[in-house]
């Protein structure tokens, strides 16, 4: 009897038990647009016996085990999109259902997903780290050859704009012209120039037509990306074929003569097999020096003689991809292209004509679930590209390899997350000793690197990130060490405030350690030349024989152009003494006089109570011509900055710690602020004269009297001349005085007598411009902005970045009595504002306004001042998708008052330019 009691309570037990048998729902969240996942959206399901649910996982999985058999409702949800309720829906016995939610973005994506500022998927509020995100809509809306010119209103970028397709981006400051600070990845793979380490902006393969997002992360990177990454990294990220097929196409024209074309082509077979073709080409009249403009001048005098700037700008650009799918969760991906561009381009020893330069690439990717590895190859080809200083041809066929591999891994239920990788490096430099001189043939440069990450969540609200890489290379010794710790907190759904350390440090790129290239040869008679040299120091520069014995030497020169921003006239050629003939003095006064407006003249002489009429004026300066005088004496010149020998270039090591907050306010205000303080030791400068010279400047002190002299001489044997002075009333030694006074306020400076050469200069007279390190550079910013949702349609936003300093002196830079300056060749005081308005199918339109506060540059042979400049453009656009299907018409104005202004030290002026597009994208 008892076993059957035991039989009846045992059938009893498992029909009452029959619903809460293994079932399991599991699926994916993603993004209804582009198709990638969404970490942490919330699932929750619901019956009448039950109520759970779980969060998607990092690449937008999630799985929820052990629901009892029956009827749910499903509520899928994230912030910034719309939430998704599926009703009804079934799960039997035994079961193992699978559900895929696509959720659709709704106004301000507050959240979004990025994978640079940790190198894998987690959403922007939760990251260690500032980030913007840039979506394809609106990259789409700004019509301009260069994609990059989306990220001129992003927070914390600064983009000096040197051409019609040139741009310069860094983010905090710290630019150059032909800058490579910025680390810059398109689809994971570094788009710099392979060996000259520059970012051209205009042969990357960053189309608009093509860009799916386009990601920022502000500040050092190294403890992930290794050497370089001091600054922030900016992500270009493509479509995939698989998610996005279809064909596009776009025409764009306007002012300037642009003509521009892009197209995209994607599709894919069996769910197996992908690809996708792109290409673009443009050309346009591009902005253009002007000779009557005094800044302008300084640079077209450093063109070699014979040589004529070509304003004719073009680029072309292909490329190529396939995608095939291993398996449901493996990728293998292969992609190459090739860029060919004709530009002026600002470098560090001068402007170059960039003529059919080349630049390639191949890579290969694959991605098989957590595991990630790449390999990929750059090359240039300078093609017939030149120096304008010297009209030499350059030579570059410098590559760039790498190879890569990552695994990330989660346990604990998400709540620890693991990240680890390896990198190798290796740039060949090949420019057949056009740019890299004597150091040919030993300027390889290789780093492998090994690097970790871990995320623990330490509560439902505090996330500590720990990072450590270390790397090492060929150039110096021991291993390098960057180290990053974050404390994430999270005040609830809405809120999260952030506290991070970075360690990094670059290493000096190829042009800071085997630069060896003449920028300008000026001839000065059939013999002999003067020349400005770039050299790098990877092993240091040095001054000993002009400094034996506790005196200065320095060579003399001969007469000439400008170089380096300084009116520099020489006399005598190997003079032992920098002294200068009072004669020269004169004669370098009288030039200067002659481009001083005759009126000007006679204001001037006005304000000191000498009346003397215009035709006068032209009279006198006849007269006064040196030939008519004769000048004695020598003038005592001082040489500009004691000599300093240079060390071997040391690696920059950069500490950085930052606060940031960034919050959603009433599901309508995005808000974010970020602090930091940063400190560079050993820090780089750019390409800076390190040859110091001797100077003559004491134009109203002692030679004036000398003047003087030969004034009263000239007056005593010539009778007109002694009747104009009598009748303006002047004595030859106050008319000596009212012409140094002139010319001094018409701008001569100094004139530049001798330059004292270095042990390493095997030319006399040579001009140095060299790298070296400084001993501290310390600052710090603040990063603010906003974005507003006033409706579905209407969206403004507004920024602003500050930067405690613009120009750091010999004191700041713990290098007192040298005279040292660096400059952060970006502006201390930026803000940015606008709005978008758009109605989908229908028609758009935005505007925004950008301030920027006046800088100082030292870059290289551009030095002088950038001006404040306030720029407003505006945009409108109408979907034609009604009328023909896929067809899109884009216009744009930039600069729309036409101000003038000029971006960067040796780049033009730039004014108003309208450009139209019109699109047409077939499913």
């Amino acid at each position: 009897m008892q076993k059957y009691i035991f039989l009846l309570i045992s059938i009893f037990l498992v029909l009452s038990t029959s619903n809460l048998s293994a079932q399991t729902l599991k699926g994916k969240v993603i993004d209804a647009v582009s198709k990638d996942g969404l970490p942490g959206a919330n699932i929750v399901v619901k019956s009448r016996e039950v109520s759970t649910g779980a969060a998607s996982l990092t690449n937008g999985d999630f799985e929820i085990k052990e629901l009892p058999t029956g009827e749910y409702e499903i509520i899928v949800s994230f912030i910034g999109y719309a939430t998704e309720t599926i009703k009804d829906f079934v799960i039997e016995q035994d079961e193992i259902r699978t559900l895929n939610i696509a959720l659709k973005q709704t106004g301000v994506l507050f959240s979004p997903v990025s994978i640079s500022a940790s190198r894998r998927p987690e959403k922007t509020l939760e990251a260690p780290a500032a980030i913007s995100i840039l979506e394809a809509r609106e990259i789409s809306q700004y019509v301009t050859p260069s994609s990059a010119e989306a990220l001129k209103n992003v927070t914390g970028v600064d983009m000096a704009t040197t051409g019609i397709d040139r741009r310069e981006i860094v983010l905090r400051g710290f630019g150059n012209a032909f800058s490579g600070a910025t680390y810059i990845l398109t689809d994971y793979r570094k788009a710099a120039v392979p060996s000259l380490d520059v970012n051209l902006h205009s042969i990357m393969p960053n189309m608009a037509v093509d860009l799916s997002r386009v990601e920022v992360v502000r500040g050092p990177g190294s403890a992930l990306y290794g050497a370089g990454v001091d600054a922030g990294v900016i992500h270009y990220l493509t479509k995939d074929p698989f998610t996005h097929p279809g064909t596009a196409v776009s025409f764009t024209g306007g002012q300037r003569s642009t003509f521009a074309g892009s197209f995209r082509h994607a599709n894919s077979f069996n769910d197996k097999f992908g690809y996708k073709i792109t290409g673009q080409y443009a050309q346009a009249d591009d902005w253009q020096l002007n000779s009557r403009d005094s800044i302008d001048t300084i640079e077209l005098n450093k063109d070699a003689l014979g040589t004529t700037r070509n304003y004719d700008y073009q680029k072309m650009n292909i490329n190529g991809l396939l995608q095939y799918r291993l398996g449901q969760k493996t990728i293998l991906t292969a992609n190459s292209g090739f860029s060919a561009l004709d530009a002026s381009v600002l470098s560090a020893i001068g402007t170059v004509q960039a003529d059919d330069f080349g630049y390639s690439y191949g890579q290969l990717r694959l991605q098989s679930g957590r595991f990630f590895a790449q390999a990929y190859l750059n090359k240039n080809n300078a093609g017939d590209s030149f120096i304008y200083g010297t009209g030499d041809k350059v030579v570059d066929k410098s590559t760039l390899f790498n190879l890569q591999a990552q695994y990330d891994l989660e346990f604990s239920d998400g709540k620890q997350q693991l990240v680890f990788g390896l990198d190798y490096d290796r740039t060949t430099p090949d420019t057949d000793s056009t740019i890299f001189g004597r150091n040919e043939n030993n300027d390889l440069i290789s780093e492998f690197g090994i690097y970790g990450q871990s995320l623990t969540k330490l509560s439902p609200k505090f996330d500590l990130t720990l990072a450590l890489r270390a790397d090492k290379n060929n150039i110096e010794d021991g291993l390098q060490l960057s180290p990053r710790a974050a404390l994430v907190f999270k005040a609830n759904a809405f809120h999260t405030f952030r506290a991070t350390y970075n360690r990094a440090y670059s290493l000096p790129g190829a042009n800071s350690l085997f630069l060896d290239i003449i920028g300008a040869e000026i001839p000065l008679t059939d013999e002999f030349s003067i020349i400005q040299r770039g050299r790098g120091s990877i092993n240091g520069l040095t001054f000993s024989s002009a400094t034996a014995g506790g005196v200065i030497r320095a060579s003399g020169l001969l007469p000439i152009p400008t170089i380096f921003g300084q009116e520099l006239i020489y006399s005598g050629i190997n003079q032992p003494t920098p002294n200068i003939a009072a004669a020269d003095v004169y004669s370098a006064i009288f030039t200067q006089l002659n481009q001083i407006d005759p009126e000007q003249i006679q204001l001037l002489l006005a304000a000191n109570g000498v009346e003397l009429e215009a035709q006068n004026v032209q009279f006198f300066l006849s007269i006064l011509n040196p030939q008519n005088l004769d000048i004695q004496g020598q003038m005592n010149t001082e040489i500009e900055f004691a000599p300093v020998d240079i060390e071997p270039l040391k690696s920059t090591i950069t500490h950085s710690m930052e606060m940031g907050y960034k919050g959603l306010i009433r599901n309508k205000i995005l808000f974010a602020v970020d602090a930091y303080y940063t400190k560079k030791k050993n820090f780089v400068s750019g390409n800076t004269l390190v040859t110091p010279r001797a100077l003559y400047s004491n134009f109203e002190g002692e030679f004036i009297p000398e003047l003087a002299a030969a004034l009263q001489q000239f007056s005593d044997d010539n009778l007109l001349i002694a009747s104009l002075l009598s009748n303006v009333n002047l004595t030859p030694a106050e008319l000596a005085g009212f012409i140094t006074q002139i010319a001094v306020a018409g701008g001569i400076k100094d004139i530049g007598v001798g330059v004292v050469q270095t042990d390493q200069s095997t030319v006399p007279g040579e001009l140095i411009g060299g790298y070296r390190n400084f001993g501290d550079v310390d600052f710090w910013g603040l990063d603010a902005s906003f974005q507003y949702l006033a409706s579905d349609r209407l969206n403004l936003f507004g920024n602003i970045s500050f930067v405690s300093d613009d120009l750091f002196d010999d004191d700041e830079l713990n290098e007192p009595g040298t005279g040292l300056q660096v400059a952060l060749n970006a502006t201390s005081l930026k803000w940015k504002s606008g709005f978008s308005y758009d109605i989908p199918k229908s028609y758009s339109i935005n505007s925004s306004v950008r301030f920027i506060r006046g800088f100082p540059v030292r870059s290289g042979t551009y030095v002088g001042d950038v001006e404040d400049y306030f720029l407003w453009d505006i945009g409108a656009g109408y979907d034609f998708s009604g009328f023909v299907s896929g067809m899109r018409f884009d216009f744009t104005l930039q600069n729309v008052l036409n101000n003038e202004h000029r971006e960067f030290i040796g780049a033009p002026q730039i004014g108003r330019l309208a450009l139209a597009r019109l699109s047409y994208t077939l499913p």
